[in-house]
């Protein structure tokens, strides 16, 4: 099948998740424990590791929000133009992406209203934003990721991309792609009730109830 040519909704849309991509390595380098930590190094000791950790998620959440930015680039609006031309199954991958967001929306709102790409003025709406983080499952940003992922993928097969991708698409990566989303939100529903931030209750200085600083 002759590809058609990729709109330029589509490569303004990839540009962005780029970035996202990108800053999602950031973050899981820091999440990781990959860089390195001492005295004679740009991040000097454990406690900046932390706090750059928690930026860089702060940036990640930004970014993925920027993705479905109702003002900007809209994955929800350029999407329902480019399925048209593409199978069933990308359909289907960007309704689930959409029905995820919709659960997140509002804080990831907050996240990027209030500490993210915007800052708040007052404490109080400060402490709104991190707050914002106990109504995210920590698994939700990487389900959507991974759906993405697949989205993406789909409309390599429909559209002539005008830049050469990093690595072509492997056979079977998809179905792989689909089966780990699916485990991703078997998690998250399993564990909604109890799931953690810990993390995020450390380096944010947030109190139990995520009423913000505590000192």
């Amino acid at each position: 099948m002759t590809k058609l040519a990729e709109p330029e909704k589509l490569r303004t849309l990839k540009h962005r998740w780029g970035r996202t991509i990108e800053i999602w390595v950031a973050y899981q380098v820091f999440l990781n424990d990959e860089v390195k930590i001492g005295p004679t190094f740009t991040c000097i000791n454990r406690d900046l590791a932390k706090q750059t950790t928690h930026t860089l998620l702060t940036c990640y959440y930004s970014y993925l929000f920027s993705l479905f930015d109702r003002s900007g680039i809209n994955f929800e609006e350029i999407s329902a133009e480019l399925v048209v031309n593409a199978s069933h199954k990308a359909s289907e991958v960007r309704t689930l992406i959409l029905e995820h967001w919709e659960d997140i929306r509002s804080p990831m709102t907050q996240i990027r209203n209030n500490i993210g790409f915007h800052g708040a003025v007052k404490e109080k709406g400060k402490s709104l934003g991190y707050s914002a983080y106990f109504s995210i499952h920590p698994f939700s940003s990487e389900y959507i990721m991974t759906l993405m992922r697949v989205f993406f993928r789909l409309m390599e097969e429909v559209y002539e991309s005008r830049e050469t991708i990093a690595r072509q698409v492997n056979p079977g990566e998809i179905d792989l792609l689909m089966e780990q989303a699916k485990l991703t939100k078997e998690m998250i529903e399993n564990s909604a009730e109890d799931f953690t931030i810990e993390p995020i209750l450390t380096i944010a200085n947030l109190d139990e109830d995520g009423n913000g600083y505590v000192n």
